[in-house]
């Protein structure tokens, strides 16, 4: 991990998952720049068959030649094959602003008490060693869940390709029946030239939704509605056109350029990639697979104010940070000490997950057997299919240039090809952005009793009152620390919900560093002065007098359980708020 620093603040640069796709861009981009010269070169050497015609040159050339739309040709071609390399230069590295990935819930700030609303969830998947599976829900879900038994585990970023690529095909399945019903009018109406039009206009309605996919490709899937929509309009628009086809200006040169079979093979191209990619994805869904995951206890006296205590477990969390980037906090809550009474027993937790960090390493074993075959046919399909537009366009060229009068088939053809060839890359790039990351969550829990010296029953002005508790015995730690691997993909938004967990793995060896840490705290403050002085020890000799009296009982009355009044959970003792949805709740409730 390095960081590097620019205009815009310090990345952390993460292993690159693009070295496969990189490879595609860069031999797509060459050969549109190779195509793209041989269609100039083309235009500018190849000349009429009849000696008698005229022979263009570049300063006049023959007005009823098709010249300049191959030159918009080839310079779209060039302008592709740059931007495909560019794109492939700047994905040679991986870079990570603060922030990124997202965190697996919403976050405490470092100077706030209380707990995030899905910190519960987090728990229970430690004392698991999985991460239980949410809901699938929203638009396409019914399709969605059909796709796996395991598609409740995958980050919202997979749940939302897959939604989109189940809305396109919907949307191609009915942008399919508007051709076939501008087939069926043509013949009904005795116009041939009707179902050019209306594949004309199915043409254009894919490729705006194509190009609305590639240029953002993060936007959310269609809603059904709106799919029905766009449909609807395109039958709208296609519906006068097919009815009044054969009055319509140049009625007769439609047929020249071939646009039902350019809007079959348009039609055809986008179900078979978008069910390749549909493939693709599946084979990212990992079926979860629980592990152990022990948390180490110990108990011991700490003699110091309680607030001594949980102030020394913030500063020892932050000399574990990694990299040196502030954990994420998910639940904080220090302990709190009833200001009425002289005895009684408290609870604190803290949870907090340390930066999502990749190794070359980890990058290297995180590929999953089997999802790069579908990820490299789909990637070669699109290389393939450019290949064939641009030679599709440059044979186009020569025949044009030999006889004005040709067909312009291929070229349709070859803009479908090129087309779909940019689409299919696009499709799989997401896929290639699957990065997997290592992070350690740390969950503390201390449970145990106090004391206050005569005179400290009420918080001084400026000070809490976990720091008027002057002795703090029969204390419980409970340390759970876990590796957890998380997915995310870098080429998708970072929310809440685009790391998905895979796996939890419990680390022993650091919860036994946690306990010991403390151990080593409570036998440092028990040899401190303060833990000497004469109030002190005489407040213990009093409170150990009156529980031996009572049988290790404490004399005081146990005050009534406390719940949320928003989702009733049932309170730690003194939280000023819930562990579990966050509401802010009365001390005295």
């Amino acid at each position: 991990m390095v960081y590097r620093w620019n205009l815009e603040g310090t990345a952390l640069e993460f292993p690159t998952p693009y070295q496969t796709e990189n490879r595609f861009l860069t031999l797509r981009g060459y050969a549109l720049l190779a195509l793209a010269l041989l269609v100039l070169v083309v235009l500018t050497f190849v000349g009429p068959v009849d000696s008698s015609e005229r022979v263009i040159s570049l300063d006049a050339p023959p007005p009823d030649a098709a010249v300049w739309p191959h030159v918009l040709g080839a310079l779209w071609m060039a302008l592709l094959g740059v931007i495909n390399l560019v794109r492939a230069s700047r994905q040679r590295a991986l870079l990570m602003v603060p922030g990124q990935p997202a965190s697996l819930m919403q976050e405490v700030q470092h100077e706030a008490t209380g707990a995030s609303p899905h910190a519960p969830w987090l728990m229970q998947a430690m004392n698991r060693g999985m991460a239980s599976a949410q809901a699938v829900s929203g638009a396409y879900a019914s399709w969605v869940r059909r796709l796996s038994p395991d598609i409740a585990t995958a980050s919202s970023t997979l749940l939302s390709y897959l939604r989109v690529r189940v809305s396109h095909l919907m949307l191609l399945g009915g942008l399919a029946l508007v051709a076939a019903a501008g087939v069926a009018a043509s013949v009904v109406l005795a116009q041939p030239v009707a179902q050019h039009l209306v594949a004309l206009v199915v043409g254009l309605a894919v490729a705006v939704v194509y190009a609305r996919n590639i240029l953002q490709p993060t936007e959310p899937a269609l809603a059904p509605w709106l799919v029905a929509l766009v449909i609807g309009l395109t039958l709208v628009l296609a519906a006068p056109l097919a009815f009044f086809a054969g009055s319509l200006p140049g009625a007769g040169k439609w047929p020249r350029m071939g646009f039902p079979l350019g809007v079959l093979l348009l039609l055809g191209l986008g179900f078979l990639l978008e069910l390749l990619a549909i493939q693709a994805a599946r084979q990212h869904i990992e079926t979860p697979r629980p592990s152990r995951v022990a948390a180490e206890e110990t108990t011991f006296t700490f003699d110091a104010d309680l607030a001594q205590l949980f102030n020394e477990v913030d500063r020892e969390l932050f000399r574990r940070w990694a990299e040196g980037i502030p954990n994420r906090r998910y639940a904080r809550q220090p302990p709190v000490v009833d200001a009425a009474a002289e005895e009684g027993s408290f609870s604190a937790t803290v949870l907090e997950e340390s930066q999502p960090l990749v190794t070359p390493a980890d990058a290297a074993a995180a590929r999953i057997p089997g999802s790069g075959l579908w990820l490299t046919l789909l990637a070669l399909l699109g290389l393939v299919l450019t290949l064939t537009g641009g030679l599709l366009w440059l044979w186009l060229a020569a025949t044009q240039m030999r006889d004005s009068t040709s067909s312009w088939v291929p070229g349709i053809l070859g803009l479908v090809c090129l087309m779909t060839g940019g689409y299919a890359l696009n499709l799989a790039h997401m896929l290639y952005s699957r990065v997997v990351a290592v992070s350690t969550l740390t969950w503390l829990e201390f449970k145990g009793t106090y004391f206050r010296v005569a005179g400290t029953t009420a918080p001084a002005a400026g000070r809490r009152a976990a720091e008027t508790a002057a002795g703090v015995d029969a204390v419980t730690l409970r340390a759970c620390v876990v590796q957890a691997r998380s997915v995310f993909y870098a080429a998708g938004r970072h929310g809440i919900g685009s790391r998905a967990l895979v796996t939890l793995t419990g680390d022993t060896p650091t919860a036994e560093s946690w306990t010991g840490m403390i151990q080593t705290l409570a036998r440092d403050a028990s040899t401190s002065p303060a833990a000497a002085s004469p109030a002190l020890l005489a407040a213990r000799a009093k409170v150990r007098e009156r529980r031996a009296a009572v049988g290790d009982n404490p004399g005081q009355p146990k005050r009534p359980a406390r719940f949320c009044s928003a989702c009733g959970t049932p309170l730690l003792a003194g939280a000023r708020f819930c562990q579990h949805c966050g509401t802010t709740v009365s001390v005295d409730s």
